[in-house]
């Protein structure tokens, strides 16, 4: 069979392509070496976050704006809930990024946020801890995204409307003509109009010419049993991201009531294969993040109960790499740096265009490869 489109990676970014593309009534094949939603690559460990004052760059924010209404329009046709609002407390000094960076995207784009001292955010959120010598701004257009059950709700959407998975398939080689593409796995070959390549820190491996433009850093994530049962009620307990001179770090409140998550944003080992990671965490993982909680938590025991590595695939200004190739009809979405998550359904919608018409009405061109040259 001949097909309009091949996916390839079905993770957060390769699902809501599926999704989008089989939704517009293309014949679409996906196509992953594992099962997703899987613990292998950057899409699991229960949550993500989303939010909108993005301290990243104010460009972020309409994407934002947009991709939460498709998270919404999401959870309305698979009748599953994806995504829960909750507090977002960023904590810096006034000179760090997250600060900075936050208002500046809030005052471009006329955002609501409340900016507050450390003593304010740690009286009006007990479960925190915050240096003194911190500001804090309180973003309440923010919330957690259920990441595992997000990437299986787009898979099943896309099923529903015409699209086939195929799991355990291990793309290989990809060939790319001026109005085709042929992929090749361990054993079968497939052609198509087009394909979207999705496949995290793997596409350096089926991409050669991204290898000068994203590292694969191994990051951990850990959950450390609560005290406080205040961490459950999420009008006392946040969403957080402090800026510490150590790095920044993350966390959740207790979504099922027992424990909470917590990481290292920063940081992180260069990984040189993906097949190949060390995927248990050691005491070194664990040093940073529990001095942090330590130092910025309350409530909360000091050794965590579970953890997880999660692989960023870094591009080397931290921003996105989204494309259609100039010749070939394919894209690439990739280099998402850790930040990606919350952003693919509205890219999924602007890969969808771009196969379809060769353009897109979303502000995405500040994320082409061609500002490395």
């Amino acid at each position: 069979m001949a097909w309009d489109v091949i996916v390839i990676g079905c993770g957060g970014f390769g699902s809501a392509t599926v999704r989008e593309l089989s939704a517009r009534g293309l014949r679409v094949l996906g196509l992953d070496q594992y099962v997703p939603p899987h613990s292998l690559g950057s899409s699991h460990g229960e949550t993500r976050i989303i939010r909108k004052a993005y301290f990243e760059h104010p460009d972020y924010v309409p994407l934002l704006h947009r991709s939460w209404d498709l998270w919404r329009q999401a959870e309305a046709e698979s009748g599953l809930s994806l995504l829960e609002r909750c507090d977002l407390v960023l904590s810096g000094r006034a000179e760090s990024e997250v600060i900075r960076g936050a208002r500046l995207a809030a005052s471009q784009h006329g955002l609501a946020i409340r900016n507050l001292t450390a003593a304010e955010a740690c009286a009006e959120y007990p479960v925190l801890q915050l240096p003194e010598d911190h500001e804090v701004t309180v973003e309440s257009t923010a919330g957690y995204l259920w990441v595992e059950r997000c990437v299986a709700a787009m898979l099943d959407l896309g099923r529903a409307a015409g699209a086939e998975i195929r799991t355990g398939e291990r793309v290989v080689g990809l060939r790319c003509a001026a109005n085709s593409v042929e992929v090749e796995t361990v054993g079968q070959r497939y052609s198509a109009a087009a394909a979207v390549v999705t496949c995290g820190p793997w596409t350096s491996q089926l991409l050669p010419e991204y290898e000068r433009l994203i590292t694969v850093r191994r990051n951990t994530l850990f959950w450390y049993p609560v005290q406080s049962a205040a961490w459950a009620q999420q009008w006392r307990a946040p969403i957080f991201l402090v800026d510490m001179p150590g790095g920044q770090f993350y966390g959740l409140p207790a979504v099922d009531g027992l424990r909470v998550k917590v990481g290292e944003h920063t940081g992180g080992e260069s990984v040189a294969d993906a097949f190949r990671v060390q995927r248990e965490t050691d005491a070194a993982d664990r040093a940073p993040v529990d001095d942090f909680a330590g130092q910025c938590l309350r409530g909360l025991e000091a050794q965590p109960c579970q953890s997880a590595v999660c692989l960023y695939s870094m591009s080397p200004d931290g921003h996105f790499l989204f494309d259609r190739h100039p010749e070939y009809p394919l894209v690439t979405a990739a280099g998402f740096s850790g930040h990606g998550f919350k952003f693919t359904p509205v890219l999924g919608a602007a890969a969808a265009d771009l196969i379809v018409s060769g353009r897109t009405e979303l502000p995405v061109g500040f994320l082409s490869q061609s500002r490395f040259g």
